[in-house]
């Protein structure tokens, strides 16, 4: 088929000039009678070829019109008689072309469907999953809009957590939902967020609040909400509005420069959020749903008072509360216990293990001179293969690691708190463009960042627990495709590798005999990593070396040097002050 066809369908070329004709009319949107059915077959070939995805209503509709065909042929039908009855079953093969049939029909279905991802859903009155998209037109009316919006971006396939946690949010269920690292969770939040919008087109204003714990990952989950809502009304002149709350909008908010009415969907950090709802700058009269992603940090020690101050001024009655993450320890689980009403558990897989896409690997580097060494050698037998992530547990040691890798030539740049959000995005774009090749990083970017294709995680510092590990390494290994993941550990390490070996175990890595015969943790180990302490001080005191290449005597000398700068300047600023006293007491 020319592909060219497509470009001109629906063109018309009129040569008239002052009534008279100059040419004979083109108009190809316009088909002659007795062209009809040959030329509808040609576009419906045409369509079909051009669908890579499969859109099951071209499929069925392009068979129906191969069986009409047919049986024209073999009654000997004239062209115009076949030309009629296309005419007369158009609307019925529209209808039939929309009739799907759900994949998932009963509860035998649908525990052959959980079997096979290792998937683990607990509650009362569970609704079936969803075995593909089509079974959302048949059960819930799904909008075509968003549909199409699916399909164009590419999503033909729900994944295992879309395929359990969909037909709860459509439900109305609350949802405490666990699933690896780059398994869709995003989509399975947004998705049944977003139709539940549209069909509470009648109401006006604030429909869904999303949480997320930091600004890299608020940003992700609005890009992505944007391109499922392309082109989607909810009346005639009125966009299905979703927004993320930066500063500036916050202060529109304020200021009511913009109506609190606006928006269907906004997306936040939990300040920024609290601040604006404490003004009262929001109208959350409306809200149906809550959503916390990455649900483990949004409820641990750092973030809980703010999420429970977002919950105290979200009264709205019928509140849906959601949430997601790659590991749920059974803190967060009473949490959700004790706020959500009746939830529905799912867990894919195991809730602390790794993806298993990822290869996981520890690396004994007996101290920290011996951990650049092994970057070095990563790089010389070519296992250094970018893209690249480098997790490391302080800004003082990222910066450090940085110009070390900078001495060597490497293209390679630094991200954490202290970068301000325009460096930090800059830097993103540049990682993700493939014009940066090893990113080094704090904890900031070890959740919810979607990374397409990185290679290879190092963990140049051991993480500080085994959600921490499975985040950090789950940047590679994303969306169906391998990784590799590489944790680099010292003698002072001993206590903190213990997780990352049970983690291991868990996802099916093969494990060393030494790692069969770890002890398991002791209740005061348990409670050391509770409380931060991961690896016993150095006999100085010291916590860690210094990441440097640079002999002990060439630092002592810069010291030195350095000592000698300030002190001078110190002995600067009090001779000035001394003359400046003198020159009192003389007037």
């Amino acid at each position: 088929m020319d592909i060219f066809r497509v470009l001109t369908r629906g063109a018309a070329i009129n040569k008239k000039a002052d009534g008279v004709s100059k040419g004979k009319g083109v108009d190809y949107s316009m088909n002659k009678a007795k062209d009809a059915k040959p030329t509808e077959r040609e576009e419906f070939q045409m369509a079909k070829e051009l669908d890579f995805f499969r859109n099951k209503r071209i499929v069925n509709k392009v068979s129906n019109l191969k069986e009409d065909e047919g049986t024209a042929v073999a009654g000997g039908e004239s062209d115009e008689d076949a030309g009629k009855d296309a005419e007369e079953n158009e609307g019925e093969d529209d209808e039939d072309s929309l009739d799907f049939q759900p994949k998932i029909t009963n509860q035998k279905e649908a525990n052959a469907l959980r079997k096979s991802y290792k998937g683990n859903v607990t509650g009362e009155d569970v609704p079936l999953p969803i075995g593909s998209f089509e079974d959302l037109i048949t059960r819930f009316s799904f909008d075509k809009r968003l549909l199409n919006n699916l399909i164009e971006n590419h999503f033909t396939e729900p994944t295992p957590i879309q395929c359990e946690s969909i037909p709860m949010a459509l439900k109305g269920r609350d949802t405490l939902a666990c699933a690896p690292t780059g398994s869709g969770k995003t989509l399975a939040f947004l998705i049944p967020l977003l139709q539940q919008a549209i069909d509470d087109k009648e109401t006006q204003g604030l429909k869904g609040l999303i949480i997320s714990p930091t600004k890299e990952l608020a940003n992700q989950i609005f890009i992505e909400c944007i391109k499922l809502s392309q082109r989607i009304f909810l009346d005639k002149k009125r966009p299905l509005q979703v927004a993320l709350l930066s500063k500036s909008l916050s202060m529109k908010l304020k200021n009511k420069v913009i109506s609190d009415k606006k928006y269907d969907i906004i997306i936040s950090t939990p300040l920024r959020l609290i601040d604006v709802m404490k003004s009262e700058a929001l109208d959350l009269s409306s809200l149906k749903n809550i959503i916390f992603d990455e649900a483990d940090k949004l409820f641990d020690k750092t973030f809980v008072e703010q999420s429970d101050a977002i919950l105290d001024l979200c009264s709205t009655k019928n509140l849906r509360k959601s949430m997601f993450s790659a590991t749920i320890p059974s803190s967060v689980e009473d949490i959700a216990n004790s706020i959500m009403l009746d939830p529905i558990r799912i867990i894919i897989g195991h809730k602390e293990a790794a993806n298993a896409n990822i290869e996981q690997r520890l690396v004994y580097c007996g101290n920290e001179e011996g951990k650049l060494i092994a970057i070095r050698q990563l790089v010389q037998e070519g296992e250094f293969k970018p893209p690249i992530i480098i997790f490391l547990e302080s800004i003082t040691r990222a910066k450090a690691l940085y110009h070390e890798l900078m001495y060597d030539r490497m293209n390679v740049d630094v991200i954490h708190a202290e970068r301000t959000p325009t460096q930090r995005t800059k830097i993103i774009e540049r990682f993700k463009s493939g014009e940066l090749w090893c990113l080094i990083c704090t904890d900031v970017l070890a959740r919810g960042i979607d990374f397409k294709g990185v290679n290879l995680v190092i963990n140049y510092d051991v993480p500080r627990n085994a959600q921490a590990y499975v985040h950090r390494i789950g940047r590679t290994g994303r969306g169906g495709r391998s990784g590799k993941a590489i944790t680099l550990y010292t003698k002072l390490d001993s206590i903190a590798i213990k997780p990352i070996v049970n983690v291991m175990k868990q996802s099916g890595c093969e494990v060393s005999g030494w790692m069969e015969r770890m002890s398991k943790l002791t209740k005061k180990e348990k409670q050391q990593l509770k409380n931060g302490q991961r690896h016993p001080t150095t006999k100085d005191g010291k916590d860690r070396a210094q990441i440097s290449t640079v002999p002990q005597i060439d630092r002592k000398k810069r010291q030195r040097k350095q000592d000698m700068i300030e002190g001078s300047k110190r002995r600067k600023y009090r001779d000035s002050h001394k003359d400046e006293e003198k020159e009192d007491e003389s007037s």
